[in-house]
């Protein structure tokens, strides 16, 4: 099993048990990448925003990339809410999953909404 360590932002919370921020760690089998992640923690995709994984975005509100970057022992993501903007320290040239960057250049830059 490999342990990830996952912290919920905004309205997910309430799935690791706090009101606007949870840490859960969680247990997966090897080989398992984000979109078990999501599925085992029951996150819809209408409710998931900005996704990172080690500090390094993977998906984004509004634009699934399909991708699922495979997680390994120790990695920490952090999951917002739909409703949650991305911390500032992240706005500046922050890195980006290959996964992402093929999805960003098929759809164009990255929006606030994507209505």
């Amino acid at each position: 099993m490999i342990k990830v360590n996952t912290c919920l932002y905004g309205s997910l919370a309430r799935l690791g048990g706090g009101k606007h921020v949870a840490q859960v760690d969680v247990e997966l089998e090897p080989g398992s990448g984000k979109v078990e992640l999501l599925d085992y923690l029951g996150i819809p995709e209408a409710e998931r925003g900005y996704l990172f994984i080690n500090a390094v975005l993977c998906e984004v509100p509004g634009i699934s990339t399909g991708a699922n970057e495979l997680l390994q022992d120790g990695d920490h993501v952090g999951i917002f809410a739909i409703d949650r903007l991305i911390p500032f320290q992240y706005r500046d040239g922050l890195p980006i999953s290959e996964g992402l960057r093929k999805t960003l250049h098929q759809h164009g830059a990255m929006h606030n909404s994507y209505k």
